[in-house]
């Protein structure tokens, strides 16, 4: 567990007590997204980061190193929910860790079915009820956020960005960047690079990209 990430979780959750008594719709906001936080520290830290970046939004934070850098946004990943057919807590960690380990290579359906010790076919559906998108969705959103952080973290070239990713060429990278993004990758690097500065979380996403 990355002890940057824990230490924000932990701040956002006393963040989320201490606005407990001001507005009680947007305290109770807070503290869901801080618990929702702290409970993904153990499975995927992408999710970690949606949560804090929510928390921020309701708070009316804005980083000045962030602000109108437009990322794909993952989907936060919800806990195991076994009696609703979905993957229980330990089955969705195992998936995370291995998404996680290896978006650098191809990752197959069929891996993510055995580290979770289910069939092919009830492990897809048991993916979506618990994630809420099916595991091809959800790992190319992966790759793509993660090759956002490199293009802006990073002057790698585009083929050096794609293969870091797990994607087979530039050219499919490009494809599936346009498709979740809107636009090519080099447009989109060269309008958001420029103005860009890490924040903390920034730096932790990117340590784990490398």
């Amino acid at each position: 567990m990355d002890q940057y990430v824990q230490a924000d979780a932990y701040a956002a959750e006393q963040i989320g007590a201490k606005h407990g008594g001001a507005d009680g719709a947007q305290a109770e906001r807070l503290m869901s997204l801080a618990i929702n936080a702290r409970d993904a520290l153990d499975f995927d830290l992408s999710a970690v980061r949606e949560y804090l970046e929510e928390i921020t939004s309701v708070l009316g934070i804005m980083d000045p190193g962030r602000e109108g850098v437009e990322l794909v946004s993952v989907t936060p990943v919800a806990r195991g929910c076994p009696g609703k057919g979905g993957l229980t807590p330990w089955q969705l960690k195992q998936v995370m860790d291995h998404i996680e380990k290896g978006l650098a290579l191809p990752i197959l359906l069929k891996e993510l079915a055995e580290v979770s010790r289910l069939s092919y076919s009830y492990f897809a559906r048991a993916f979506k009820v618990t994630v809420g998108e099916t595991p091809r969705d959800f790992v190319a959103k992966k790759r793509i956020r993660r090759a956002q952080m490199l293009m802006l973290s990073t002057n790698d070239t585009l083929s050096e960005v794609a293969c870091a990713c797990g994607f087979c060429d530039q050219a499919h990278f490009s494809r599936i960047f346009r498709r979740l993004v809107g636009e090519t990758p080099l447009r989109w690097r060269r309008t958001w690079k420029r103005n860009w500065h890490p924040g903390p979380q920034d730096t932790v996403t990117a340590r784990l990209a490398q």
